[in-house]
């Protein structure tokens, strides 16, 4: 089951009570699980600095059960992707309508250039997380997830900070490094500028869900795109101007529920 990987390597140590070198793992960068899944056993000398044998074994035992579990949560995924399922979504279209809240904690964002902007995604993440100092504190927002956007609402003050809108973002992805670490692209039409945004979700469930979600509102702001075209072709009293159209849809889910559903 997914939940027998541990997260983090902190979390990994501890199963294997090495918990003391949490340190040097972080600081030869190999704090993500990922990378202790690549640890050759010359490593542990050479690079972390390992001496005792018995501590060597150890870690690369769990490391080659690791791998072995990696190995079988893969084979799941391609089974289920052989099927020919479509993607599992965690939320109805209406939902998505009104808005989905998801907490996050902020890393910030910073630009990116050119078409391979979607490429520099990794290197952003990296780079913010290690701007985040021991024991600073990250602001943490409620993402709220809609066919409108993403909006930022403070956590501390529930007020909305910035919004920015469906037809802006342009990609959204988990960090390889860190699985509990997420980012989007989103656009500033008056700069002409793109920026990447960073999060780190509580756990790696949690991360994957809050990126499916943004995948998701995708899908369902085309379906209320098509709605309106279909709308503006049909009925030619009406005029629904494009910038509005998904506001529009959202009413016409709302006026389909009754006045006891709405409240």
């Amino acid at each position: 089951k997914h939940g027998n990987m541990p997260g983090t390597v902190e979390e990994w140590l501890a199963t294997i009570d090495l918990s003391k070198y949490l340190n040097r793992f972080n600081t030869n960068r190999m704090g993500s699980i990922n990378r202790v899944l690549e640890i050759w056993e010359v490593e542990l000398t050479s690079i972390l600095n390992i001496e005792p044998i018995g501590h060597r074994k150890r870690i690369m035992k769990s490391i080659r059960d690791l791998r072995n579990l990696q190995s079988s949560l893969d084979n799941e995924e391609k089974k289920k992707k052989v099927k020919g399922a479509g993607p599992k979504w965690f939320h109805k279209a209406d939902d998505l309508l009104r808005g989905v809240d998801y907490a996050a904690r902020y890393f910030g964002c910073a630009k990116v250039d050119g078409p391979e902007s979607t490429k520099q995604a990794g290197v952003i993440c990296q780079k913010l997380q290690g701007k985040i100092g021991a024991g600073q504190k990250v602001p943490e927002y409620r993402l709220r997830i809609s066919a409108e956007g993403i909006e930022f609402i403070d956590k501390q003050t529930q007020k909305l900070t910035c919004k920015y809108h469906i037809e802006d973002i342009s990609f959204v992805s988990r960090d390889k490094a860190d699985l509990l670490v997420f980012s989007f692209i989103s656009s500033d039409r008056k700069l002409n500028i793109k920026m990447c945004h960073v999060f780190k979700a509580h756990t790696r469930n949690q991360a994957f869900e809050t990126c499916t979600t943004i995948a998701q509102s995708f899908e369902v702001a085309i379906k209320c795109e098509r709605q309106a075209r279909t709308r503006r072709k049909y009925d030619h009293s009406i005029t629904y101007p494009s910038v509005t159209s998904l506001r529009l849809c959202a009413r016409a889910g709302s006026a389909k529920r009754s006045p006891a559903q709405a409240t």
